[in-house]
């Protein structure tokens, strides 16, 4: 693999390498970047590795390539602050960038309006730090106050005790992996995109969501609040607890035109969040380095 990613650099004449997800590989490979006489440029997506997600032990290792990189972007602020309070990392080599939109169809027109039930989903792998419990229970809050509401749960994860409860609030579940194609169509099928995080940095369920077009209700923590212009793109909730994002979430019937603006927003703005505008700026800031 080193004797390719030598030659492909020669072949291309390549000044910068930009690691858009380092790999366990990745570590091993910097080395033969550099000799090669390319610069090497790494995403930094986490600075600690999620609670309850396997996954996070082989980040730990990928990202060991990081301290050898020329400079490291992050998607989010609140991902830099932690990566210069670590101190592994040279605070000069961290540039912050943005996480662009994911599209996985068009952006559907949103026409939802008070008269009919507000569509709610809560999407993405099921881990602890996902917060499902308080999805649940912001969606029994909104019940028992009367609220019209359908609630959908897409993902892959041990739903636990929530599916008794979502069997209850007759929700949508489909309980696996998504194909690209499923995710295209649970995003056109739903309003909102509620993200019930305990904790996180930025989120790819968030710019999925605004990729088709689609408000956010979200928990302020991690990154959260940077993704979602409050009261622009979504709401943050005031607390990551069940009853502020049902509180949050009533917003949209006490301001029926709010949806709208939200949805209109989001369209007007999704050049300025585009996977091009992402690596226009990635290149310039990697080449600058």
């Amino acid at each position: 693999m080193k004797r390719i990613i030598q030659s492909e650099i020669e072949i291309l004449d390549a000044v910068a390498v930009i690691d858009l997800m380092p790999h366990v590989w990745s570590p091993w490979l910097v080395n033969t970047i550099h000799r090669s006489g390319a610069r090497y440029t790494a995403i930094a997506h986490d600075a600690t590795p999620h609670p309850g997600d396997l996954t996070g032990y082989a980040s730990r290792w990928a990202d060991r390539a990081l301290l050898k990189a020329d400079r490291v972007f992050t998607l989010s602020d609140a991902t830099g602050r932690q990566l210069r309070e670590m101190g592994r990392i040279d605070p000069d080599r961290i540039t912050t960038l943005f996480h662009p939109d994911l599209t996985y169809s068009g952006s559907a027109l949103r026409k939802w309006h008070p008269g009919i039930p507000l569509r709610l989903l809560f999407f993405g792998r099921i881990l602890p730090y996902k917060g499902l419990p308080l999805f649940v229970e912001a969606a029994e809050r909104l019940r028992r106050d009367g609220m019209p509401i359908e609630i959908g749960v897409f993902g892959d994860g041990d739903l636990r005790d929530c599916r008794e409860r979502l069997d209850q609030l007759n929700a949508e579940i489909v309980n696996r992996w998504l194909t690209e194609g499923e995710v295209a169509g649970a995003l056109a099928a739903y309003d909102v995109v509620v993200v019930s995080h305990v904790e996180a940095s930025q989120s790819g369920v968030v710019a999925a969501a605004f990729g088709a077009g689609m408000p956010v209700v979200a928990t302020p923590v991690g990154a959260l609040p940077e993704q979602v212009d409050q009261g622009i793109t979504g709401l943050i909730a005031e607390a990551a607890d069940g009853s502020s994002l049902a509180n949050a979430i009533k917003r949209f019937w006490n301001d029926p035109s709010l949806y709208r603006k939200m949805s209109d927003e989001i369209a007007r703005a999704s050049d300025r969040r585009s996977m091009d505008a992402f690596l226009t700026l990635a290149v310039h800031s990697a080449l600058a380095c």
